[in-house]
């Protein structure tokens, strides 16, 4: 049932077979009858499917972490001690927004080509994990690019660039964003964060000050309180936006803003999983446009 495991945590990552089905090199039907056999052998369901989309049930999400203790323990049990010792374990930070639609089919691809290869996630905001790889903690972190100027041991290397939208209630009318944002209640994308700075100083720039009800840097959060009629809310145009139901999708016209999404890493300290890692970063980046 190992590749079964597989198939179920990338799909627990990617909430989508068919981007599974891209990354693991098989059809989406393969993708389907694999996890009905774990669904089978578990004796209860793993995903609820909406659409296009997937995501864990309650049980699914409780086994996740087991699922992926197991999957380790098989490796180990492959030999991992004949693995390098500078490529035996790469450690990647990655903020939340980048772990389903870039990091996942990233990883996936990364472990067709380096089978004995380790990765080990680490979850943060955009500063934290710039800290955390400062401090030696991490060799690579995907991340958006800091407002500021980078220190000199350290490298960037751009992914994708994202522009930002405005998220309303499907039921919301009317075109004019701006309009919008004077009579919706608004659901900030923390200003703490890379991201939300930026947003920040657009907002200050055009002059607006929206009545803000809520704000946090999980831009999945922000998306599920959009969809269920709590307010609106400026965000970048990830995968994820294009797929929530009961949502609209605004431009923002001449006003542009855009977010830059990529790898920092310390210089001189690249290795070859990194490198590799980047490289299938990138063409992720691709094939996981949101859909227009």
């Amino acid at each position: 049932m190992i590749p079964e495991l597989r198939t179920f945590v990338v799909a627990a990552r990617t909430e989508s077979f068919a981007a599974t089905a891209k990354a693991i090199g098989v059809t989406q039907s393969a993708i389907s009858a694999q996890i009905r056999r774990l669904e089978e052998e578990f004796g209860y369901d793993l995903f609820e499917r909406t659409g296009r989309s997937v995501t864990l049930t309650a049980a699914g999400s409780r086994i996740l972490c087991q699922v992926e203790d197991i999957l380790s323990a098989f490796e180990a049990l492959r030999g991992a001690s004949h693995l390098k010792p500078e490529t035996e374990l790469l450690r990647v930070g990655a903020i939340s927004t980048a772990q389903t639609s870039l990091l996942a089919p990233a990883i996936a691809g990364l472990h067709l080509e380096l089978l004995d290869l380790k990765v080990r996630i680490v979850p943060g905001t955009s500063m934290s994990l710039l800290d955390r790889l400062d401090a030696g903690e991490l060799d690579a972190a995907l991340i958006v690019r800091p407002p500021f100027g980078l220190m000199p041991y350290m490298q960037w290397h751009p992914v994708v660039q994202q522009d930002y939208v405005m998220v309303v209630p499907a039921h919301v009318e009317g075109a004019d964003w701006r309009q919008i944002l004077e009579g919706q209640p608004f659901i900030r994308y923390d200003s703490r964060s890379f991201g939300g700075r930026t947003l920040d100083r657009f907002l200050r720039t055009q002059g607006l000050s929206p009545h803000e009800v809520i704000e946090t840097e999980d831009l999945h959060t922000i998306l599920q309180m959009v969809a269920n009629n709590m307010g609106c809310s400026i965000v970048p145009y990830i995968f994820a936006v294009s797929v929530v139901p009961n949502i609209r999708i605004l431009p923002l016209g001449d006003q542009k803003i855009v977010r830059d999404v990529g790898v920092m890493t310390l210089r001189g300290r690249m290795t070859e999983g990194c490198k590799a890692l980047i490289r299938y970063l990138e063409e992720a980046s691709r094939s996981n446009m949101p859909h227009q």
